[in-house]
């Protein structure tokens, strides 16, 4: 196929992506891409004197009624040598003014990559559908010199102890505290340790908040919402040093980030315009405090949606206090569920907001949770189709055609009393 002989050359330029066939069907509809009539066979593309390939994505531009493109999906073109069978496309506009179907007609074909091109076995398509390409984008290919590296040689007495720093909240005497505990060395040489507690003022940049100089193997930091608010990730970085020689220490030791605030489980949502509940889990990795000896160890969260693509089973929960745990310290629980529109609207993005509401103290008035956020994925309605000649889909997919004069009922609704009827008449 890769051969002269084994192929033919497609070179119309209304094959181009980028001719608009709105113009051609208002001004010189004979000159439209119609493939009905092509026959069987390898086929190269060239737009101009350049070689071209199929589009790899939906697109509506191309000189034919309905742009046919080469639907990969999971799949990959095929690589040097090889041939594959893929699926194309056919991208039908439902109205004018309206949304389009990338993919009403599937056509099968296969793909053979000759090095330099492409060619392509193709078939005849059904009424006015043209198959489309585009020139090939340039590769650039950029040579970078060699990196030089450089390796830092420490000290023989600098050794890592395995420390092991970790980070975990605490109430003390009803405020909310951090708790950076690590392992102490079997080393029977008195150690001290060195105790940097910092935060994540911006991405990778940290900000030291206190330092300690310390005998015990913990150290606190207490969440004032001044230095150390709700919202912030927190690191402790330890460092040991014997009393007698405080000036050789070992390596710093630093403890995962502690995101201290509110989480959502999961961070983000995937639903769908199927009536399908989907549970969201808020949780507090900090311990929520009793300012008063009341009912008022709780926070509750004021829950709002941007918009109405999805619903809320509740529009506010509450956070009790608990005992923490590895998973937080309150948890509340909620359903998600997307609204369906009867709209082919396509994919949309959505959030929902959550704001502390009732708290007095300083920590919780001045937080606001990051918002969760939530992509509504669109299902297709139901569509039916009469076009050209006309060529008739059903509602569930079958396809016929009718090529009678009169009128003739299309639809007609099982549930209220709604139909469509189509009058057809000879116009040669």
């Amino acid at each position: 196929e890769c051969s002269p002989e084994g192929h033919r050359v497609l070179r119309n330029p209304y094959r181009s992506t980028r001719f608009d066939s709105l113009e051609l069907q208002r001004t010189a509809i004979q000159d439209l891409v119609c493939d009905h009539s092509l026959p069987p066979a390898w086929y190269r593309f060239m737009i101009g004197n350049r070689p071209a390939e199929m589009p790899t994505r939906c697109m509506n531009k191309c000189g034919t009624q309905a742009p046919v493109w080469l639907s990969l999906k999971s799949e990959s073109l095929p690589v040097p040598g090889e041939s594959k069978r893929l699926t194309a496309c056919a991208t039908w506009q439902v109205f004018f003014g309206g949304t389009k179907d990338c993919c009403l007609f599937r056509i099968p074909i296969a793909v053979r990559n000759c090095g330099d091109f492409f060619v392509y076995l193709l078939q005849p398509t059904q009424g006015c559908m043209g198959y489309c390409a585009e020139v090939n984008n340039c590769i650039i290919k950029v040579t970078f010199s060699p990196t030089s590296f450089f390796r830092f040689l420490l000290p023989d007495k600098l050794t890592r102890l395995a420390l092991q720093p970790a980070i975990t909240p605490e109430l003390v005497q009803g405020r909310v505290h951090l708790k950076c505990t690590y392992s102490r060395p079997s080393s029977k040489l008195p150690l001290q340790y060195v105790v940097v507690w910092s935060r994540l003022s911006t991405p990778g940049t940290k900000e030291q908040i206190q330092h300690d100089t310390t005998l015990q193997p913990f150290s606190y930091v207490e969440m004032n919402g001044v230095n150390l608010r709700l919202g912030d990730t927190v690191f402790c970085t330890v460092t040991a040093f014997t009393r007698d020689t405080p000036e050789q220490q070992s390596l710093p030791e630093e403890s995962r980030g502690f995101y201290a605030g509110i989480k959502f489980l999961p961070e983000s949502l995937q639903i769908a315009e199927d009536g399908k509940e989907h549970v969201l889990t808020i949780l507090s990795t900090v311990p929520i405090a009793c300012p008063r000896h009341d009912d008022s160890c709780k926070v509750t969260l004021q829950l709002s949606t941007e918009d109405l693509d999805s619903a809320l089973s509740a529009c506010r929960v509450d956070l009790l206090r608990a005992p923490c745990s590895e998973s937080g310290c309150a948890a509340a629980a909620l359903t998600v569920t997307a609204v369906t529109d009867f709209a082919q609207d396509g994919n949309r993005v959505s959030r929902i907001r959550a704001e502390p509401v009732g708290r007095r103290d300083l920590l919780w008035r001045a937080y606001t949770p990051e918002d969760v956020k939530v992509t509504v994925r669109d299902l297709p309605t139901g569509n039916c189709y009469s076009f050209t000649d006309p060529h008739i889909i059903t509602f569930d997919g079958w396809r016929y055609d009718n090529y009678k004069i009169g009128t003739f009922l299309l639809c007609q609704s099982a549930s209220r009393a709604f139909e469509v009827h189509v009058r057809q008449w000879d116009c040669g």
